[in-house]
């Protein structure tokens, strides 16, 4: 995708979004099954193509997944792709990006065995190796039906849009917060939580916050006396524990729906305003299961895939027809394209100077 039509694909989204923000996710139902085209059925050359790459994979007998996304979705898309593709096993690590990123770097440059497939919300860093020639491209059938404003250079396909939530503690708070500015009332002092730097996604959450509540948002964020947690899952059990009363900093509904389902006492709003965080899945191209790294891709962006990931209602697909997804076209993700090196360890100094931290 060139930077015009970029340009213009994020316009539309931004359109959609504040069209729809004041009713977004007032009931989930209504957002389900919003589209029900149904995905291209597959040609002659494409299902003998697919059948190939199902038999190269096998003989290379296994695909290690790498993801900066929550652990129920990397179990689901694992259990998924091993049912869909027998005799492919699936090795699967999990961690934030701050974690995966300087791992996933030395082992290429190490020439170790490394990921064959990263799912992330890193789309810099992916961009990068796009611009590397390192990015192996799906199969035909994929590129042929996924929406054109959810790929760039033509190698990074989004597969999830998620709407940042304000997660909270049902027990704790008795009216549930409806905006970020609605966490800096009294009662919340001592009682909330926020996320350290460690991953690009949480410096554009905290730069859209200063733009968007006020300068000195973080300021008053700071006299709230929030407690740290790397992660919107640790935070989630946090909240779920009692030890903060709400996280509203970088926190997905997949964040708090597995605590939910087991009865912990967690409710989750989408604030208004509000922005959301894209994953992008890209198989790379120095893995050593080259096939089984695309064909694992390929899953993921099928309608099979797709419904494994997005079917929960806690996150949208770009893919129409998807039962049980969030309608994408509502939530606009941070660009990471305003986000380059300079940018980030500038803004991340900013944070640290008024936080005094060095999580």
């Amino acid at each position: 995708m060139n930077l015009t039509s970029r340009s213009t694909a994020l316009g539309r989204l931004k359109a959609n979004w504040f069209r729809t923000i004041s009713t977004l996710f007032v009931s989930l139902m209504a957002s389900f099954g919003i589209s029900m085209a149904e995905v291209p059925a597959q040609t002659g050359a494409e299902t003998k193509d697919a059948a190939a790459l199902y038999t190269a994979a096998k003989k290379e007998g296994k695909v290690t997944f790498y993801l900066s996304d929550v652990v129920s979705v990397g179990e689901r898309l694992a259990a998924g792709f091993k049912k869909s593709y027998p005799g492919i096993d699936v090795e699967t690590y999990r961690g934030i990006a701050g974690q995966v990123l300087p791992r996933l770097d030395q082992e290429r440059v190490a020439k170790i065995d490394t990921a064959d497939v990263f799912l992330t919300s890193e789309l810099g860093w992916l961009e990068a190796r796009a611009k590397e020639d390192a990015l192996l491209k799906p199969s035909p059938s994929v590129v042929s039906h996924w929406p054109e404003q959810f790929i760039y250079h033509g190698t990074i396909y989004i597969a999830s849009v998620d709407p940042l939530v304000i997660m909270y503690n049902k027990n704790m708070v008795k009216v549930p917060p409806t905006s970020y500015t609605d966490l800096l009332a009294p009662e919340y002092k001592d009682r909330i939580s926020t996320n350290p730097i460690a991953a690009t996604s949480i410096v554009a959450f905290y730069d859209w916050a200063e733009k968007t509540l006020g300068k000195d948002y973080l300021i008053r964020l700071k006299a709230q006396n929030p407690k740290f947690y790397n992660g919107g899952s640790p935070a989630g059990q946090a909240v779920a524990a009692g030890e903060i009363a709400a996280h509203g900093i970088a926190a997905i509904p997949a964040n708090a729906t597995p605590l939910i389902e087991k009865g912990a006492p967690i409710g989750y709003v989408v604030p208004n305003p509000g922005i959301g965080i894209a994953f992008s899945i890209s198989a790379l191209g120095w893995g050593k299961h080259p096939n089984a790294g695309r064909l694992f891709a390929d899953y993921v962006l099928s309608k099979e895939g797709q419904t494994a990931y997005n079917g929960t209602g806690e996150s949208g697909s770009p893919l129409p027809g998807i039962s049980g997804s969030l309608d994408a076209s509502h939530v606009i993700p941070w660009d990471p394209a305003a986000y380059p090196p300079a940018v980030v360890n500038a803004f991340t100094e900013h944070f640290n100077s008024i936080f005094k931290t060095e999580h």
